[in-house]
């Protein structure tokens, strides 16, 4: 008698926005307008509410599908590949590559949270053929968790979703706080020195880990990965993103135009675009890597409109500016950054986007700042923390490491749960110190 197919109980991360959603438009219509309103009066209203804003975050949706896709291309570009083969090659034993993995990756990571997690899942891969051919055992599940540090640190780095979207001049938030600029978020002494520890206790977790847990032998089943090879000589495509990273330095360094000179999700989303071209050399290369990273992609695309419906649902409802008074209600200056990293870290459980997460918190935590006297760039910051953080717990980023590596899920929990556990503890007493 044939078993039956055994069916995943936990929902897919767009069962979870629906839910979240559902949940939202619930608490508006039992909520919303006065108490001589009729039902359908207040289901009306919550309905224009979610509608109106249901195409509110277009531009940043956009922004963010780009910053994956470009960042996906650049890490599969054959250069890349055959470079982290040959970094691979290099360590003798388990704990350097370990090690190494979590280095390069959370690195990567600082750079472009796309770039980082493909990177991340490659490398893992590869340390576990190069010790293979070495006659050397491998703990699989650990170099893929080393993989998947990336993103455990990216919202502290330059694609931070928080941090590029405030430093706009017209992002959505700008006549509450005004534009934020990275070198007061990201590129500050605080964050530099905060992201710094961080990497450092992380290294030391997974060192303590290695040591620890016996190796894996496990079989595991990685998907196939065909690199995409740049053309073989410079073509238009090639020679106009160099005039791109030429027009951008240009203009960063020598216009008067503040715009031109702030780092952005645009001017970012920019430097990636001319990068990649640049990379690829032709135009039909390039138009390859972009459709593949496109892929990726999708759930950004599909999801992100419902994360704008529910900022609707919230902020034309006032229910907004009611949380933030309870926030405020229940904080003080001292403990609202620990707060916002703690509160961050629970809605990434059912917003697996940290765009989309900051503009249905953002509003919040920015009110509760003002109220309490707090930094908005000290509270950007600990929302990047939280947000990050519970990545190592969220299934939906890591999707693509687990096809690349063939690893299980289950296989990877007991390290990354470890991980995110002392990076929360770390975090905790860095935020309550110094805030």
């Amino acid at each position: 008698m044939n078993q039956p197919n055994k069916r995943h109980i936990f929902p897919t991360p767009f069962v979870l926005v629906i839910g979240l959603t559902i949940f939202c438009f619930s608490w508006v219509v039992i909520s919303e307008g006065e108490s001589n309103q009729t039902f359908g009066e207040k289901l009306y209203s919550a309905l224009d509410y979610w509608q109106s804003g249901f195409f509110g975050l277009l531009g940043f949706t956009v922004q963010m599908m780009m910053i994956l896709v470009f960042g996906y291309a650049l890490a599969i570009v054959e250069p890349v590949n055959r470079f982290l083969k040959a970094i691979a090659s290099i360590p003798t034993n388990s704990t350097q590559a370990v090690f190494s993995t979590g280095l390069i990756t959370m690195l990567a990571g600082l750079f472009n949270w796309g770039f980082g997690l493909i990177i991340g899942a490659l490398l893992a891969r590869y340390m576990s053929v190069g010790l293979a051919e070495k006659g050397l055992k491998s703990n699989t599940a650990l170099l893929a968790s080393a993989g998947y540090l990336g993103m455990a640190v990216w919202h502290g780095g330059l694609s931070g979703s928080a941090p590029l979207k405030v430093a706009e001049p017209t992002h959505f938030l700008v006549d509450q706080i005004g534009v934020i600029g990275m070198d007061q978020t990201v590129l500050s002494i605080y964050n530099i020195g905060v992201t710094a520890g961080l990497i450092i206790v992380f290294l030391g977790v997974l060192l303590v880990c290695d040591q620890f847990f016996t190796a894996s032998l496990g079989k595991t089943k990685p998907k196939p990965m065909i690199p995409i090879k740049p053309g073989k000589t410079y073509q238009l495509g090639g020679v106009l993103g160099g005039v791109m990273l030429l027009v951008l330095g240009i203009n960063y360094f020598l216009s008067s135009n503040p715009e031109n000179s702030s780092i952005n999700l645009n001017l970012v989303n920019f430097f990636l675009f001319g990068l990649t071209m640049l990379v690829y050399k032709s135009f039909k290369q390039f138009t390859k890597a972009v459709a593949s990273g496109l892929k990726v992609s999708a759930d950004i695309f599909i999801q992100f409109p419902f994360y704008a419906g529910i900022l609707g649902l919230m902020t034309q409802s006032g229910l907004l500016v009611q949380f933030s008074n309870q926030i405020v209600d229940f904080s003080s200056s001292a403990n609202l950054p620990v707060f916002t990293f703690f509160s961050a870290g629970l809605v990434n459980a059912l917003i697996p986007s940290g765009g989309g997460q900051w503009a249905v918190q953002g509003p919040v935590l920015m009110e509760a700042g003002k109220a309490l006297g707090v930094s908005y760039e000290k509270l950007i910051l600990a929302f990047s923390y939280g947000d990050q953080l519970t990545n190592l717990l969220q299934p939906f980023w890591a999707l693509p490491l687990l096809a690349i590596t063939g690893v299980k899920p289950k296989e990877m929990f007991k390290y990354c749960f470890l991980l995110c556990l002392v990076g929360t503890i770390y975090l905790t007493v860095v935020l309550y110190i110094i805030h």
